[in-house]
This record gives C-alpha cells, structure tokens and sequence, in this order.
C-alpha cells in the first residue's frame, strides 16, 4: 500500500485492507482510491481484489483483513454461522442479473414465458437466489422453467452452441457478449428483475464488531471515503468511467468502454453510502427468505447487524 499522510497533519495515515469485490460493484472503492478520498480522510488504503465477497468475509473474519465488501447473502450466511460482523455502509446496490434468450426465443416476452423451456444460471449465487425469490413471487419453482447449472463464464460458449439453453441468466459482460455477438436477444434486463422482485440488493461494507470498537474513526473515516466516491461518481459519470476503464486494463480484463458503461450505469447502483429505506425492506425480506429456502438456519435481527448511523453520518458530511 502506498503511505500517505493525513491531509493537512504530520501524523501517518490509519493502514486499512478492503478486501475488494469484482466486477461494477467495486467501482466507489477504485475511484475512492484514484481521487484521493480515503488520503483525505487519513486512511492508508490497501486493497486485496478476491473473487467472491465470501472470500473478503473469511479474511476479516481471519484478520487478515479489515473490511470486506460482499453481497447482502454472503454477508447474512456469514453473521448466520456465527461470525462477529458489523454493515457499516453500502458499497453499491443493484442486481446484476439478465435474462438473454436464445435466438429461436428471441420473441418471448416475460419470464413466464420460459415456463417449460431450459434455462441456464450459476445455481447457488445471490443472482439465483432473487430468481428463486421472484419465481415463488409468481407461484413458480426452478422445476417450471427447467434450471439447470451452468457457470456465467460459460454461458456466451453454451449460447453459441444454440441447443444448450432456450435462455441463460447470468451478469456482463457475459450477457453483453452473448448479445453483441448475436446469439441472443435480452428479455429480461437488470432493472426489470429488480423492478418485479421489489429489491434494491445492497453490496454491504462490513467489518468485525472488534474492529469498529478498537477504530471508530478509521471506520468512519472508509465509510467517509465512499459517500465521496458516490457523489463523485453521480456528479461525474463520465470521469468515473474512465478510471474504472483504466483499472479494469491493468487487471487484464478485456472489455470496451460501451460495455463497461452499460454495467456501470444500466441502474442505479451508486446513490449513496447510507442504507435507505427501500435497503431496509429488502434486507428482511431476503434474510427472511434464505431461512425459509434452507441456505440460513437462524432468523437474524437486522438492526443488531447493521449500523445505519455510519452511513448516514458519511452521507451528512458530503452534502
């Protein structure tokens, strides 16, 4: 991590490791970094990309790191088996998944109308779960829209096959790639499921409850650091997009900047570092629902896992 001083202090910045997620939903902490913001607020960042938000959980779990950014179910799965983890803040929000059908589907309308058709999603991720969510919604199962397992990775191969699947459901820039190569028309987009499911999917920030009471103000300081990166972003898309275009190259990921704008801005998913009130009905529903559906085994309490407080002071001090 690079050092950096407080700004206009001779004291050393807080050192703090975040546990960065993939894909649109780490874009705040990215451009929090490369404008300056977490420096501002006198913290030292470091950050350790990791492929699931369960992986950043383990490590602050572990102490190997101090937050983790992670899905709202990776996080209530976590607190479920017992971990010690405070949400402080909301890193970003929005569902990220799509519906494309395959070319022979292509003038199918909703998701009911898969109803007998087969079906490919990564079974097991919180992308399936708001499926299974939205399907008991409409009195369906997996069963009646014929799911089968398939990694999103491989679903622009298994598209090109035209057999596989009468329909995948899965994140960019996979599903761009389906459509730009055309192999597929997109039925169901991002904002539909939302809309349908009732969800805003907040990316939770958390940390342990040891962490928050031992560094208050290195917490708040990060949580800070986001609303920044929020507003910067609201206020300044097109900047925004081309950092986070010039960090997706130095991870090696090959993406346009139309596709990587259509997955920054398809919803919106960077209104602030606050969980609203719409988060706080979508928070219980969910924990709700993956009790009912086996994947918890406890009911949580979530104003006793989750302080509003930081966020809202975050949110107070960039208005």
């Amino acid at each position: 991590a690079l050092t950096l001083l407080t700004a206009g202090s001779g004291h050393a910045a807080e050192m703090v490791s975040i546990g960065l997620s993939t894909g649109v939903n780490q874009v705040p902490t990215v451009v929090g970094q490369a404008k300056g913001f977490f420096a501002e607020e006198g913290i030292d960042i470091e950050l350790k990309p990791v492929n699931r938000g369960s992986i950043a959980i383990e490590g602050v779990a572990g102490g190997s790191l101090d937050f983790a950014e992670s899905s709202h179910t990776s996080f209530f799965s976590a607190v479920a088996k017992g971990l010690p983890l405070r949400g402080v803040g909301v890193v970003s929000r929005g569902f990220f998944g799509r519906l494309i059908a395959s070319n022979a589907n292509a003038d199918l309308k909703s998701l009911e109308d898969f109803k007998g058709k087969r079906v490919g999603t990564q079974v097991g991720t919180g992308m399936h779960m708001v499926v299974q969510m939205l399907l008991e919604k409409k009195g369906m199962k997996d069963e009646d829209l014929g799911i089968s397992n398939v990694r999103v990775r491989d679903m622009p191969a298994a598209m090109a096959s035209g057999d596989t699947f009468d329909a995948v459901i899965g994140w960019d820039p996979a599903m761009e790639r389906i459509v730009q190569s055309g192999y597929g028309k997109e039925i169901v987009s991002t904002g539909d499921f939302m809309e349908m499911a009732g969800i805003t999917y907040p990316f939770v920030l958390s940390t342990t409850e040891e962490y928050l009471k031992a560094h208050p103000e290195a917490v708040q300081g990060v949580v800070n650091a986001y609303a920044k990166a929020h507003k910067f972003i609201t206020d300044n898309p097109d900047e925004a997009l081309r950092i986070y275009y010039e960090y997706l190259k130095t991870t090696g990921a090959e993406l346009d900047e139309p596709t990587v704008k259509q997955m920054m801005f398809d919803v919106e998913r960077f209104g602030g570092v606050a969980f609203t009130d719409a988060d706080w009905q979508d928070l219980p529903a969910t924990a709700a629902f993956l009790v009912k559906a086996g994947r918890i085994d406890k009911s949580l309490e979530i104003d006793k896992i989750i302080d509003r407080q930081i966020g809202e002071k975050a949110e107070a001090s960039v208005k």
